[in-house]
């Protein structure tokens, strides 16, 4: 009999000490307390990876979900808003195009809950504290089943949209684009989309992003119009999918001024055709938005833009230069 077993059965605290302290270790890299998971550099990701390991009976994937629900998986970020870009900036592993202006970054989200990283950002341009323009961008740098493109293809697809169209497929390659008007209500983005105000209502950036804007002294004004395209591509490395999605939502107010032209009755497809003002503008941006479409292409295949910036190309009908 060694020492350790004739310690063991001969002291029955030391014993009680001991199984505790393991059962307290094991739950500590199952659960760790935030302050030790942030404290101790790669502690949260090692005990993320043991327990997707792990059965869900003994604390993996579905049982840390509940306690612990994407902590580890979805991560907003906080850019420095004093930044400004203008051309295009990097994003994905690819390039963004900017139109017109000096754009300020305003909140990046990572979101790989569903196994395939989706990063998002959000830019915003003004003019006198009014906004004149908000990017909602997307990308994958993961492939993603198909199946989870269905509601981003769906948004070139409703019957609300003031436009609707689409490039030629070829089997490998869906791209679609439109323009929609979105009504802005206590600041709510609202949009008969039904497609699209399930992006404009996700509650992990949305909300952030609106709340920075009110506190850094940003207007939205009550009527945007989305100037919006997707690509969706299969992938060249294997299974699944690539997609990205470039929204920018652009305001047809004076510069300086919330108050937008026509009635908020008339920022619909039917009735935009009893006021020439917004008729304007909605024709301005389908024509603006189809001159986009393939600098929004090369950015997604990761070529250099072909004019430097800023380009007559980029020059929106919301842009006040």
């Amino acid at each position: 009999m060694t020492a350790f077993t004739r310690l063991w059965h001969r002291a029955p605290l030391w014993r009680t000490a001991l199984i505790t302290a393991g059962v307290c270790g094991t739950l500590s890299v199952l659960f760790p307390a935030p302050w030790l998971a942030s404290s101790v550099p790669g502690y949260g990701a090692l005990s993320s990876r043991i327990r997707h390991m792990l059965p869900s009976s003994l604390g993996g994937t579905e049982a840390s979900d509940t306690l612990h629900p994407d902590e580890d998986q979805r991560t907003v970020s906080i850019p420095p808003m004093d930044a400004q870009f203008e051309g295009s900036v990097v994003f994905a592993g690819r390039q963004l195009p900017l139109p017109a202006g000096k754009w300020h970054p305003v909140v990046n989200f990572q979101d790989d809950v569903a196994h395939g990283e989706v990063l998002t950002t959000l830019y915003v341009r003004s003019a006198q504290g009014i906004v004149t323009g908000l990017i909602i961008a997307q990308a994958t740098t993961q492939s993603l089943p198909i199946a989870a493109m269905s509601m981003i293809e769906a948004q070139c697809h409703s019957s609300f949209n003031f436009m609707n169209e689409a490039a030629p497929q070829d089997g490998n390659r869906s791209e679609c684009w439109m323009t929609t008007p979105i009504r802005v209500v206590n600041n709510l983005f609202l949009t008969s989309n039904e497609p699209l105000q399930t992006l404009l209502s996700d509650q992990m950036y949305i909300p952030p992003a609106v709340q920075r804007l009110t506190i850094m002294g940003f207007d939205l004004p009550p009527i945007l119009v989305d100037a919006g395209w997707n690509l969706v591509e299969k992938s060249k490395s294997g299974t699944g999918v690539d997609f990205m999605s470039v929204h920018t939502l652009l305001s047809p107010a004076e510069a300086g001024a919330r108050r937008v032209p026509g009635a908020p009755e008339n920022w619909s497809r039917a009735g935009m055709s009893d006021s020439a003002a917004v008729t304007d503008f909605v024709q301005r941006t389908n024509t603006w938005l189809r001159g986009w479409v393939p600098t929004l292409l090369r950015g997604f295949e990761n070529k250099p833009p072909q004019n430097a910036p800023p380009s007559t190309e980029a020059i929106d009908p919301a842009f006040h230069g």
